[in-house]
């Protein structure tokens, strides 16, 4: 069984909105998330970069745009972090 990398609470945000609905481009997800979050445009690409290095998410380039989707399941991630607070006390 392969290990579920943690993910911050802002990265968490990312997520949802590939688990909702993916493959998206960054700027699809930059435009969903900027009347949710007070996060500038560099800050939810930096977001998604992590994501990408932490191997959550996957990504397919077409024409000048990456196209992103998540390699995890929001139930995976769920149950890393249960294991995670558990373990801790």
């Amino acid at each position: 069984m392969r290990r579920t990398p943690r993910i911050s609470e802002a990265e968490w945000e990312v997520m949802k909105v590939l688990w909702k609905r993916s493959p998206r481009t960054a700027n699809d997800i930059v435009e969903e998330l900027t009347g949710k979050t007070p996060w500038k445009r560099e800050t939810i690409r930096t977001l998604i970069n992590r994501l990408a290095g932490k191997k959550v998410l996957k990504y397919e380039k077409k024409g000048r745009q990456y196209h992103y989707s998540p390699r995890v399941t929001e139930a995976e991630c769920l149950r890393a972090e249960s294991d995670s607070f558990f373990q801790r006390f």
